[in-house]
């Protein structure tokens, strides 16, 4: 991929500076690592930022690196990670994004610190954040993001969610019903849609999929990659779901404060989302409304 440096120009930052701001890389600012490598925290401007630096012995490379940037500095949303700049000095490839202190939600799905209100807003920005990439103002692009999971929802101060990662994401027409991409599979186990794997055909709803797996976490306390005593967790909520015992599936934590309404119509949006046909899936819009209704009954 050629990179577009003209239009981007103006992110750019010193690779002097980043290693002024992380005291030249020290393990003491790193604060985790994903699949485009460690992220480290640091302050310039008298600012917090948090840094992303490449490592291509993870997997990725140049491509994600610039998809990034392109998707990040056109598509602005208080529910999607800002990006404040980048460096490509001297082969290094490093990401600058706003500081989010709380980190990622799959930290805090057996937290007590996440409340069934905090639980259904968070759920609620980060579904804000995706019918925006799905439904863009002002653009003839829709962004497939292709790698929702919880690990991906960043939390700032006030436990406000942001979308992040971006490097899988995939454009698409905005101005069509329905938005088809053939394309090789790509996201993580677990979260994506069993449609996309089995067959690279890729839509919208196989974020809305994603986003689903997201919704059964937050609603259970765990991952879904993890294979307990309780089973699978998609499979789990389907069989739970049907047999009308979601609450048996419920976060001891936060189970006693639920409304029965509220949880019939968050797990309801939850089924709908994981329907293994994708045409029995609701818009991204829909599902923002069905939490929004999930929360008015709880505060109501």
């Amino acid at each position: 991929m050629v990179p577009p440096l003209k239009q981007f120009e103006h992110l750019k930052i010193q690779l002097e500076a980043i290693k002024s701001a992380t005291n030249n890389f020290t393990d003491e600012n790193c604060i985790g690592r994903g699949g485009f490598g460690k992220v480290y925290k640091g302050e310039s401007d008298n600012t917090m930022v948090a840094l992303k630096r490449l490592n291509r012995e993870f997997g990725q490379g140049d491509p994600e690196f610039w998809k990034e940037i392109m998707m990040l500095s056109v598509y602005k949303h208080e529910n999607i990670v800002s990006l404040l700049g980048y460096c490509d000095d001297y082969d290094e490839k490093i990401l600058i994004y706003e500081y989010l202190p709380k980190k990622s939600l799959d930290r805090y799905l057996k937290s007590s610190e996440l409340t069934w209100v905090r639980r259904l807003k968070i759920c609620i920005g980060a579904a804000r954040g995706l019918a925006f990439l799905h439904n863009p103002e002002g653009t003839q692009q829709r962004v497939l993001h292709r790698d929702i999971k919880s690990s991906n929802i960043l939390l700032d101060e006030n436990w406000n969610a942001k979308i992040s990662d971006f490097g899988l994401s995939k454009f698409g027409p905005a101005n069509q019903k329905n938005t088809f991409l053939i394309s090789q599979p790509v996201g993580t186990h677990g979260y994506c849609d069993p449609l996309y794997a089995e067959t690279g055909f890729l839509t919208k709803e196989s974020d809305v999929y994603s986003f689903g797996v997201v919704l059964c976490e937050v609603l259970c306390g765990r991952v879904c990659m993890i294979d307990d005593k309780h089973g699978p967790l998609v499979g789990l909520t389907r069989k739970s779901f049907k047999e009308n015992m979601v609450n048996q599936i419920v976060l001891e934590n936060i189970k006693d404060e639920i409304n029965p309404n509220s949880l019939h119509v968050f797990s309801k949006v939850a089924y709908q989302c994981l329907k293994l046909d994708r045409d029995e899936r609701p818009l991204i819009t829909e599902v923002v409304r069905g939490l929004e209704a999930a929360l008015q009954c709880q505060v109501s």
